[in-house]
């Protein structure tokens, strides 16, 4: 017979063993499930955000790389006369720097009775007083070309979306509603800033961890790697995140434009200077001379502030009693995005509207947009976003394949895992192979297609799906370490011979680039190469060293898969 004493030390153990099977669990321990599951659900549209947002800070350059048919200022030659004509008044302009002066006078000559001309600044700062852009839209059509002030020559290149492509589709998505599109970008936007917040609570050693690499341990380097790339630029990963959702705060909070009663339209038309061209009743009429208009407006600017600068000209139904004349311009490199404006009657030069500093709040959100896009940034600061947005999408990516890494040690038999399993594995790699195959596919088709393909635009967009869905439909067919090596190999492949490709399909090759000094396709060249090595590594680490390290895994037993963690 067991004495009371046993009894009581029974009863005991009895009553711990039932409160620690009825623990609560630990805040870090609930933060850490958050992080888990707010990082993995939409973890790959994440990761297609943060890359084409990063993409999108040279996405100018990446334009004119597209457009290779418009040489760079050393190729540029003096105006041919099979170009368009022009009389004595072009380069008899008082103010021989006036690019806009000359543009007008160009398109005085050329689109005279168009319903309306833009006339923009090229945002390359090397070619800022040179070359601008023009769009002349009439009745039946819309005609972009760029000019060249200085060469009075104009350029009509290949029909591209160009680099604004992944500039749009980093919020706009494609091929659905651009509101709803938002919406979900607002959404995965703040599971992203709960995941980051929740991440830096979560590591008890973040930074201790940072300075601690193990090449070669499966999950433990996994785990180094999200660490490394999420501690140094977690400073930016939180201002990105969080200025990304207030660009869209209006369309996630209307409530205040609605209870006040504002008028939408009116109020738009303060904020910004943009008067659709819609008047039908018109007469021919002479317009005021623009030179004047223009070092008016900018005199004025100045004086307020000496970074001011006119940044377009647009002028609705030119050389009719209806025209008008719209000025913009923006202190170069400031935060906020918002610019001044001023618009002319343009038959008598009256001022119609000045614009006047907008709401508190609008100018917040301008400055938060102007942060979130780099737009004042100088070239080296440009990088810098660069670099902090490509470790962003390290950060995401090796999140992603650590929920695998970790989960395989759980399976039981690892050649058929579980449903769950199967499918987060397969959008790894359709989205963390797939997507940079797409984009690269994107550039080839760029080159490939032929320039006379009447929306050839909208091919290279559906090309660049196509692509996607292809290497989808490969991880679907394929083991997932087939699939892995197959598609970073090709994403190998296709960054090694963009280059050649560029030499055989057009007049700018690398090594007429070097010879001409053309900057930006040598910059271009050697980016192809040395993302084609890193993407080599990747293949190497991912497919090869990743088999060679499932092989030494040990199914678990039943007993040790029941108790692992979920």
């Amino acid at each position: 017979m067991p004495s009371d004493s046993t009894k009581t030390q029974t009863a005991t153990m009895s009553n711990i063993q039932t409160k620690s099977k009825t623990k609560v669990k630990g805040y870090r321990v609930i933060l850490s499930d958050v992080h888990t599951w707010f990082g993995l659900l939409l973890g790959w549209l994440l990761f297609t955000i943060f890359l084409m947002g990063t993409v999108s800070y040279f996405n100018n350059e990446l334009t004119a790389w597209m457009q290779p048919e418009i040489p760079a200022r050393s190729q540029q030659t003096p105006l041919t006369s099979s170009t368009f004509t022009h009389n004595q008044n072009v380069t008899n302009l008082k103010d021989k720097s006036d690019g806009f002066g000359r543009a007008i006078a160009h398109l005085q000559q050329t689109q005279a009775h168009a319903k309306n001309w833009f006339i923009a600044k090229d945002i390359d700062s090397d070619n800022i007083a040179q070359r601008l852009h023009i769009n002349v839209t009439t009745d039946d059509k819309r005609l972009k070309y760029q000019f060249d002030t200085q060469t009075q020559m104009a350029y009509t290149p290949r029909d591209t979306v160009g680099g604004h492509f992944f500039y749009r589709m980093h919020f706009d998505l494609h091929y659905m509603s651009v509101i709803w599109a938002r919406i979900i970008i607002g959404i995965a936007s703040m599971m992203m800033l709960i995941a980051i917040i929740t991440g830096i609570i979560v590591h008890k050693k973040i930074f201790t961890d940072f300075f601690t690499f193990r090449w070669g341990k499966g999950q433990r380097s996994w785990l180094d790697a999200h660490n490394a790339f999420s501690v140094l630029p977690i400073p930016f990963h939180l201002m990105i995140t969080f200025t990304g959702i207030i660009t869209l705060i209006t369309l996630y909070m209307p409530w205040a434009g609605m209870v006040s009663g504002v008028d939408n339209e009116e109020f738009f038309k303060e904020i910004y200077s943009y008067r659709a061209a819609d008047t039908t009743e018109l007469q021919t009429a002479p317009m005021a001379s623009i030179a004047p208009l223009l070092a008016t407006t900018r005199s004025d600017w100045q004086k307020r502030n000496p970074n001011y600068a006119v940044t377009s000209v647009s002028i609705n139904h030119p050389n009719t009693d209806q025209s008008m004349i719209i000025i913009d311009g923006k202190a170069e490199h400031q935060l906020s995005t918002l610019g001044v404006f001023r618009i002319y009657d343009g038959q008598t030069g009256k001022v119609l509207k000045d614009s006047r500093p907008p709401p508190l709040a609008v100018e917040t959100q301008a400055v938060m947009i102007g942060l979130h896009a780099g737009r004042f940034a100088d070239n080296w600061l440009r990088w810098l976003y660069f670099l902090c947005g490509a470790a962003g999408c390290g950060m995401i990516a090796t999140g992603l394949v650590l929920w695998t890494v970790k989960r395989r040690r759980q399976l039981f038999t690892i050649d058929k895992p579980d449903w769950g399993f199967w499918l987060v594995e397969k959008l790894n790699i359709a989205t963390l192979a797939g997507l940079p195959l797409a984009m690269i596919g994107f550039l080839w088709l760029n080159r490939l297609l032929p320039l006379e393909l009447i929306g050839r635009g909208k091919w290279e967009v559906d090309g660049f799906f196509i692509i996607w869905a292809f290497g989808f439909l490969l991880t679907l067919l394929l083991s997932s370490r087939r699939a892995w090596r197959l598609l970073l190999s090709l994403v190998t492949l296709l960054l090694l011979f963009t280059p050649l490709l560029n030499s055989l399909t057009t007049e700018r090759g690398l090594l007429h680039s070097i010879l001409s000094f053309d900057v930006l396709f040598i910059s271009f060249d050697v980016m192809f190469f040395i993302l084609a090595l890193l993407f080599a590594y990747i293949t190497y680490v991912v497919s090869f060293k990743k088999a060679s390290h499932q092989q030494k895994i040990k199914p678990p037993s039943r007993s040790k898969l029941q108790m692992g963690n979920l």
